[in-house]
């Protein structure tokens, strides 16, 4: 009975000093985030005094403050700037009447369709142009991946890819009305870049802008490519976070006279399109053939001799000649350097502005 009260005594004695470590322990703690808050504090306090007594600039002169002044100042150049950019992206747009825009809000199965349907649309153009295709390889304007496979169509950037259909064919037509009448064109193809098949990097908006602003990523260039299929590398308009591009390469066999009405009338047509190179090569043999089919030899047929004067010469007398003055001849075409066709690539971009960085891609 007398070691009940010695074993209390022993338990409250182990009770108050395991409070008092206890205790111990966290004024420790607290007194560190005390010297932590404290030092935090220090350091906010001398940057807000430097930045209100201003910092020297290495040159000398007058200190740079934080003061009211140079805060309005720099208010104004910033409103300044963010106009200016407005300006630039405004330019880089164009006017929205000369926009090509696609509003599909279908299903793949669709855009497949309309694919489809426009490649056998822009071939009847080009018959009821007198245009030539290439005899060996039908041309799918872009497409082959999907008009030479029936029944597949794009998996994603459904509107972006009915987008380049709409400026495919815009560019087409612009084509066809540069022919001449009298000049024969061959239309090997209008290439475009597989946009869908890129690494998928999805934007602000939920739509992938991310093909139009950067190098197309390992992923994207092992893509097996179809014949009219490239990816867009050199010279380019392109730059990430302000300027966005669809890319298309146009490539035709024709006289140089094509060429510059095909380039004049892109130039004056208010689309922002640029164009961003030219290559010109000599043809083929096989290629001539296509576009010389059921059509004349380009420049005419040569003099088959030389043209008599148009005009007499009464004071040195000709026996076999009268008095009437003699009757001046056709005048005749002489060719010195026959006209030849040229095979033309032309590179182009359709521009517009990117309003937002695209985000990362998920990892």
């Amino acid at each position: 009975m007398s070691n009940r009260p010695n074993l209390a005594f022993q338990l409250a004695l182990g009770a108050l000093a395991f409070v008092l470590v206890v205790g111990g322990i966290l004024v420790s703690r607290s007194y560190q985030a005390h010297e932590k808050a404290e030092t935090s504090l220090r350091r906010t306090t001398a940057a807000v005094n430097a930045l209100i007594g201003g910092i020297a600039l290495p040159e000398g002169g007058d200190p740079v403050a934080l003061n009211s002044t140079n805060v309005t100042s720099a208010t104004a150049d910033l409103a300044g700037l963010q106009a200016r950019n407005e300006a630039l992206r405004n330019a880089i747009a164009g006017s929205p009447e000369h926009h090509i825009e696609s509003r599909f809000t279908g299903i793949a199965n669709e855009l497949g369709t309309q694919i489809q349907e426009s490649v056998a649309r822009w071939r009847r153009l080009a018959l009821d142009k007198d245009i030539r295709l290439p005899s060996r390889d039908e041309t799918c304007f872009g497409f082959r991946r999907y008009v030479r496979n029936v029944g597949t169509q794009p998996q994603r950037l459904y509107r972006d890819v009915d987008r380049q259909r709409k400026i495919i064919e815009w560019i087409l037509e612009t084509l066809v009305e540069s022919k001449s009448p009298s000049q024969p064109l061959l239309i090997q193809s209008i290439d475009r870049e597989p946009i869908e098949t890129f690494l998928a990097i999805a934007g602000p908006t939920g739509d992938s802008q991310a093909f139009s602003l950067e190098t197309p990523s390992a992923e994207a260039l092992a893509v097996r490519l179809q014949s009219d299929e490239f990816i867009l590398s050199g010279h380019t308009f392109r730059r990430p976070g302000l300027v966005g591009s669809l890319a298309f390469r146009v490539r035709f066999v024709g006289r140089t006279d094509t060429l510059r009405a095909f380039l004049n009338l892109i130039q004056h047509s208010g689309r922002p399109i640029a164009i961003s190179g030219i290559e010109v090569a000599q043809p083929s043999a096989d290629t001539l053939k296509d576009l010389l089919a059921s059509s004349s030899v380009l420049g005419g047929a040569p003099a088959t001799g030389v043209a008599n004067p148009a005009f007499a010469f009464p004071s040195f007398g000709n026996p076999s000649s009268t008095d009437a003055p003699a009757t001046p001849a056709k005048a005749e075409r002489l060719v010195v350097i026959p006209s030849s066709a040229s095979e033309f690539t032309v590179h182009l971009e359709y521009l517009f502005p990117v309003t937002e960085a695209p985000a990362a891609p998920a990892k």
